[in-house]
């Protein structure tokens, strides 16, 4: 939905060629935008589906632009909404947990980080199932700690035990981290990215946790030892909440030819890094990238970046 006020997309370009026009046919569209004839048709037909646009008597005709950006605040309303109900959520469990300390066994204090890396592979070593893992930075890890999780990870998978992972967008900007969920993607690991995460959180089958509720203090304070409980399993639950939220990746064999190029960008742009932080990284042009991102969605058939994400993760394409 966003595209359509973007005068840099396709549905941008015709929108704006409608909405400044009397009612236009598709040929008139086509030469007001320089799209082919077949271009202008599909992106008016995908202009009406999201309501932006109708098609009357006399001809395609915009809705108010005033309704259109109604129609994109909301949707965007909406999503924020949601994060922001799984935040105040994870909120109020946490101060639950806080507490409970000292007046139960299912809460317990982590001491420090050494403590909290040894729980952590323990954890994952005793999981029978799957782990659930919310992966943000800070990351305060060695390279020699990072390799160890990588193959703790491997041969857990191995064992059979499921690894569903949803990585903060800040995996992309750390060509180690990226190189190191690519590989355990390769490997088996279920991954999902999504634009923030506000915690660190592993969970091991149904039966333990540990949380880091503010991972950018230097300490630990606050982190948590969650045992089998009904708070652990309003942490299972937040997990579920935010995991629907995720942009889905996969290591799948492409089902058509992808560059590398073509393919680090649409994984770029379903993180949420915009052009700009996409050219910097790769060291292209904005206007290279733009081209290549508009020739993708058109490819997908999406209209939106996060549907773009869907869509190359259904198809193999990441």
């Amino acid at each position: 939905m966003y595209d359509v006020l973007d005068p840099g997309r396709d549905q941008g370009r015709v929108y704006r060629a409608l909405a400044g026009n009397r009612p236009s046919d598709v040929d008139r569209v086509a030469a007001a935008t320089g799209l082919s004839t077949e271009d202008a048709a599909r992106v008016l037909a995908e202009l009406a589906d999201l309501g932006a646009a109708v098609r009357t008597g006399e001809g395609w005709v915009a809705r108010p632009p005033v309704r259109v950006m109604s129609d994109v605040l909301r949707a965007e309303e909406a999503r924020r909404t949601a994060l922001w109900r799984a935040g105040a959520e994870l909120d109020e469990l946490y101060h639950a947990a806080r507490r409970d300390i000292g007046s139960a066994t299912d809460v317990e204090p982590v001491a420090d980080l050494t403590e909290l890396f040894a729980l952590t592979e323990r954890v994952q070593d005793r999981a029978r199932e799957r782990i659930r893992w919310l992966d943000r930075p800070p990351y305060r890890s060695s390279p020699e700690r990072f390799a160890a999780q990588e193959s703790l990870q491997a041969r857990r998978m191995g064992a059979g035990v499921a690894y569903r992972t949803l990585y903060h967008q800040a995996v992309y900007d750390d060509a180690d981290l990226f190189a190191s969920m690519t590989r355990m993607i390769d490997a088996g690991e279920d991954a999902r990215v999504l634009a923030d995460l506000p915690v660190k959180l592993v969970i091991g089958d149904d039966h333990i946790a540990l949380l880091v509720p503010e991972p950018g203090r230097s300490a630990l304070a606050g982190a948590l030892v969650v045992h089998a409980s009904g708070l652990l399993n309003a942490f299972c639950g937040l997990f579920e909440t935010l995991w629907t939220l995720g942009v889905p990746v996969t290591a799948a064999e492409p089902s058509v030819r992808l560059s590398d190029r073509d393919r680090t960008i649409i994984t770029l742009m379903a993180a949420g890094l915009t052009d700009e932080a996409i050219a910097r990284r790769l060291r292209l042009s904005r206007r290279t990238v733009v081209r290549r991102i508009t020739a993708l969605l058109d490819r997908l058939g999406a209209t939106t970046r996060f549907q773009a994400g869907v869509q190359a993760a259904n198809r193999g394409w990441l």
